[in-house]
């Protein structure tokens, strides 16, 4: 009996230690959270698990409103890690918090979460008088790729505030529920350029042909972004029915559409582009030549031969080197003496690049030794001419490193 009583005032004694101890390690967290030194606030948050629930509850609470951004995010990286409602219910306080890296932690931390209970109080957000709380909210949802939050997101789309409607947009597309389709092409009627702007963009993410026409109309959008983003998700769907349309935006005066419709067009691998992609190699804007080039390649019909092979004379050394580039994916000796004259090249990436496509069609391991390329070339010419004509193409098949020939193009 006295060896019980003796055990049970041990542990009562232990409990005390501990709730004494609890209560000392509180407040002297406490008291660091209260310093001047912000170094020594931030100590404090990481320390604040160690403590019972209770006590770290109000801690954390009051580090979330700290003066110092600083501060309130290391409390919500804490209870990033931390299991439970309460957690939760801090961090959604978090969502209204003035400062994005903040409010960004809290979205992530939440995120993690799929719990019913979290949903719903993001959707509750989502009808907040405070257009920040709503506009929190959907990141969140959007961060979830939760799929049964796109009927709310949807009626998102006519929130008042553009950049809720904005956002919404941005979480639809995380999700890519085919139920937004409609939706999104309706938003590009939207009043707001931006929003517009973003409905376009996001269509070419579904990869649902109900967007194509929608997006070709949009091609014609008064604002210069829309119309930009429309292209790219045209060229992303890669739907036949835009190829007129894309090839009519090659004409456009505004550099960027151009680039767009061109980077759009070499998605299609559609030799009828080929020529009015061509028109653009003397283009007065480099990066429009640049795209162009990269689409000539991707193309790879030898059509587009000649063209890039003229683009081994731009003045731009960008331009060079994406046409070089490009011939990677051709085969054919009429490319041989122009890569050769590229190794007189002035940039060591262009010379570099030039040989390295030699190699490849020639199996000769050259260099971007000019004149030994020139030699070769001096006493090999003949022979690809000769075999080439004789099989009436000039598409070279290495049979071994030394005897080049050629394949009609009807069996390559």
């Amino acid at each position: 009996m006295k060896k019980n009583k003796f055990i049970l005032l041990s542990i009562m004694i232990f409990l005390v230690k501990i709730v004494v101890a609890q209560e000392i390690g509180y407040k002297e967290v406490r008291k660091k959270l209260r310093s001047y030194d912000l170094a020594v606030r931030i100590q404090a948050v990481e320390v604040i698990e160690k403590l019972d629930s209770l006590r770290a509850i109000k801690l954390w609470s009051e580090a979330l409103e700290d003066r110092e951004w600083e501060v309130r995010y290391a409390a919500v990286v804490a209870l990033e890690k931390q299991k439970g409602k309460i957690a939760f219910r801090l961090l959604f306080n978090v969502l209204n918090d003035s400062n994005i890296s903040v409010v960004a932690g809290a979205a992530r931390a939440l995120a993690k979460n799929q719990d019913p209970e979290v949903i719903d109080q993001l959707k509750l957000l989502m009808k907040s008088k405070d257009y920040i709380l709503r506009n929190n909210a959907i990141a969140v949802l959007g961060l979830m790729k939760y799929p049964g939050a796109v009927e709310s997101l949807l009626d998102a789309l006519r929130d008042k505030n553009p950049l809720v409607r904005e956002n919404a947009i941005k979480a639809l597309t995380a999700i890519r529920d085919n139920r937004a389709v409609g939706p999104l092409s309706d938003a590009l009627k939207d009043k707001n350029e931006e929003v517009r702007a973003k409905a376009a963009l996001a269509l070419g993410y579904f990869g649902n042909p109900a967007a194509v026409e929608p997006l070709l109309a949009a091609l014609n959008d008064k604002q210069r972004k829309v119309s930009v983003n429309a292209a790219a998700a045209l060229g992303k769907l890669g739907d036949p029915r835009a190829i007129d349309s894309l090839i009519g935006a090659l004409e456009d005066r505004n550099d960027q559409i151009r680039m767009m419709a061109t980077e759009a067009l070499g998605n299609f691998a559609d030799s009828r582009t080929v020529e009015p992609l061509s028109r653009l190699i003397y283009d007065g804007n480099p990066n429009v030549r640049i795209t162009t080039a990269k689409a000539l390649g991707k193309i790879a019909d030898k059509q587009a031969l000649e063209p890039l092979i003229s683009m081994l004379g731009d003045s731009e050394m960008e331009v060079q080197l994406e046409a070089i580039l490009a011939l990677k994916n051709f085969e054919d000796s009429m490319m041989i003496e122009p890569l050769i004259e590229a190794l007189n090249a002035k940039w060591f990436s262009i010379r570099y690049s030039a040989s390295e496509v030699l190699r490849k069609i020639t199996n000769q391991n050259i260099g971007v030794d000019y004149e030994k390329w020139k030699s070769w070339w001096l006493i090999n010419k003949s022979i690809f001419k000769k075999t080439c004509n004789d099989h009436g193409s000039s598409r070279i098949f290495k049979l071994n490193q030394n005897q080049p020939l050629c394949l009609r193009l009807s069996d390559g």
